[in-house]
């Protein structure tokens, strides 16, 4: 399933990259001879031409660089770029690759076998699933292409051993007369996310952090923001925990910075950890008195550190917590993660 991606498009020249073409350089030079005519009789010199102001040349209305035509859009692009990732996961789990499946799809087609040979290294993965994140950068008739997709794989003949995996690749692309073929593409590191998809993430669980400071003052169960940033089973839970302080007189409050990163990812749910120094005024507080309560949680440490994970899966309306835990006086890092932002 292809996803959300990001297009840019500018003038600058595109970097030289391209494992599958070469380019052929020719350089001609020509060389100019001049006459002169000798006799015995001097030659009286012409006049020299008077001087007048050249015609100006006629070099039509100037070009409008809007309406220029681009060789490849970046419609197509996607189209060839999903093309090309089902026909790779689709040979990656056969015995014996056929460039024949490449045809139209990549520059050189039994190059590109031939490094998912090499690739493999012997092994075969069946990919179930797949879901592309891919961005364009187009200049004229060559693109790049950089991409983290996220796959559920297991090896040939091993489908208990099923694994969701994620992929980055480094691509470019050529616009023929044909459409767009891929011209060089590799595979890279196996933790990664798209900026896109790390984007949504973050925003997702920094609504619902927020979520938090409001839905607390007092603790309401019936919140507006609660169904704007959680799901079920979070959503009931969350309710209950609310409901349950509410009776206690128990109000908690969350004043620390988050420091919020993806660290698992699967498709359509993610894990964010969120990894923060407890400043003085973390904790539980008597709702009409607004003093601390201890006995509730303790009264951070100085350079105490605290963590906070949260659950999220996607729906139709976007991204919710569907489960939280809070954990104080953790020996996190602020800012830990495996994944890289792509």
């Amino acid at each position: 399933m292809l996803r959300k991606h990001t297009i840019q498009q500018h003038g600058r020249s595109s970097r030289p990259i391209s494992l599958l073409v070469g380019f052929l350089l020719l350089a001609v030079a020509g060389a100019l001879a001049a006459c002169t005519d000798a006799t015995d009789e001097p030659v009286e010199p012409a006049p020299p031409p008077a001087e007048t102001d050249p015609d100006p040349i006629d070099a039509g209305p100037d070009p409008d660089p809007a309406s220029d035509p681009i060789p490849g859009d970046a419609d197509a692009l996607e189209d060839s770029w999903a093309a090309f990732q089902a026909a790779w996961a689709e040979q990656a789990a056969e015995e014996e690759p056929d460039p024949a499946a490449f045809e139209g799809l990549t520059v050189d087609p039994a190059a590109t076998v031939a490094l998912l040979d090499a690739l493999r290294a012997g092994g075969r993965l069946v990919t179930t699933e797949q879901e592309l994140w891919p961005r364009f950068d187009i200049d004229g008739d060559r693109a790049e292409v950089v991409d983290c997709v996220i796959a559920a794989q297991h090896p040939a003949g091993q489908p208990d051993s099923l694994a969701t995996v994620t992929i980055s690749w480094d691509a470019t692309a050529l616009a023929t007369d044909g459409g767009w073929r891929i011209d060089s593409a590799q595979p890279g590191e196996l933790f990664c996310i798209a900026q896109d998809l790390n984007d949504q993430l973050l925003a997702a669980y920094s609504a619902w952090h927020d979520g938090q400071r409001e839905w607390y003052q007092p603790p309401d169960p019936e919140h507006p923001l609660l169904t704007a940033t959680m799901a079920e089973p979070g959503l009931s839970d969350m309710r209950a925990v609310l409901a349950e302080d509410r009776s206690a007189g128990i109000s908690m409050r969350f004043p620390h910075q988050p420091q919020a990163v993806v660290t698992d990812l699967s498709m359509g749910s993610a894990r964010i950890t969120d990894c923060y120094f407890a400043p003085d005024g973390y904790g539980a507080f008597d709702v009409d008195s607004g003093e601390r309560r201890a006995d509730v949680v303790p009264v951070p440490e100085p350079g105490q550190l605290n963590r906070t994970v949260a659950d999220l899966e996607e729906t139709a309306d976007g991204w919710f917590v569907v489960g939280w835990r809070w954990e104080e006086r953790n020996s996190c890092e602020p800012g830990e993660t495996r994944y890289a932002t792509r």
